[in-house]
């Protein structure tokens, strides 16, 4: 029994080359971020750069490990990263169950009006916010610096869209014997929703970990800075050391990294079977 082999025409090399081509511009810069973390000074700053160090130098991780303020930082952006991913994610699949599978006045009404919310750009809404913030008494705290993104209008309709997908046949069963919406919610719909859960979770963790404008408005005092404001803090007044900051920003990366190996499949049936198709 022959087997055809499929021949490699023009068009398949063109698009091999430009697929590894896009692979290389886009995995240049984290590359390059690397390598540079680990040079020296002297071999950074050189006429001619080099793509490899000539000697691997440790000496601007230990910078930042043993600055006073940089695990402060990281400490920071971990604690409010965290805190608004659990609090945003809660709610917005406790919402996104309401509204997929409740029937109550004027629902469309407040489902288009929190759409509508999408597109207001933060900047728009940073004064306002702010006058809360500061009315609470919420300056330099772990609480400013979440309050603003503990509702997620986005993950939301994320979690809406995914929740009309399960089969009402399911809930109707379930309170057939006995059980209430908090139970149904819990038992049924959150592990059905994991995927999604997962999605959402990555994608407001690694938004509020590279958070700079609110955190930068918000925090005064060093002790409650995040590492995104911490990073720019590592050059000095007159130089840059960029393996320093190199090293800063390579550690950033690190929960990202840590993340996506962790939930790289859930991702992977979030993204399609999320349901998002209007």
């Amino acid at each position: 029994m022959s087997m055809k082999v499929k021949r490699i025409t023009v068009v398949d090399v063109i698009l091999l080359v430009l697929f590894f081509l896009l692979l290389v511009i886009t995995l240049f810069p984290l590359f390059w971020m690397l390598v540079t973390s680990v040079k020296t000074p002297a071999e950074i700053n050189q006429a001619t750069p080099t793509i490899f160090p000539e000697n691997w130098f440790w000496g601007n991780y230990q910078k930042i490990f043993t600055d006073q303020y940089f695990p402060r930082y990281f400490l920071n952006s971990l604690i409010v990263a965290v805190c608004v991913t659990v609090i945003a994610v809660m709610g917005s699949s406790l919402l996104g169950y309401v509204f997929a599978k409740f029937q109550f006045p004027l629902k469309n009404v407040f489902f288009y009006l929190i759409l509508l919310t999408i597109m207001v750009p933060f900047e728009a809404t940073v004064v306002p916010l702010y006058m809360i913030v500061r009315s609470m008494k919420a300056i330099n705290s772990y609480w400013g610096l979440i309050f603003p993104s503990i509702i997620s209008s986005f993950g939301i309709f994320f979690m809406r869209q995914n929740m009309e997908s399960i089969p009402d046949s399911l809930i109707e069963a379930a309170k057939i014997d006995g059980a209430g919406n908090f139970y149904v919610y819990r038992k049924i719909i959150l592990p059905l929703s994991t995927s999604a859960i997962s999605v959402l979770s990555i994608l407001l963790f690694l938004t509020e970990w590279s958070s700079y404008l609110w955190p930068l408005l918000i925090a005064t005092k060093k002790e409650m800075f995040v590492l995104e404001i911490g990073l720019t803090l590592l050059q000095d007044e007159y130089i840059t050391d960029y393996g320093v900051m190199m090293a800063g920003c390579f550690v950033a990366l690190i929960p990202a990294l840590i993340l996506f190996l962790l939930f790289r499949r859930n991702i992977m049936e979030g993204i399609a079977m999320s349901g998002i198709k209007g």
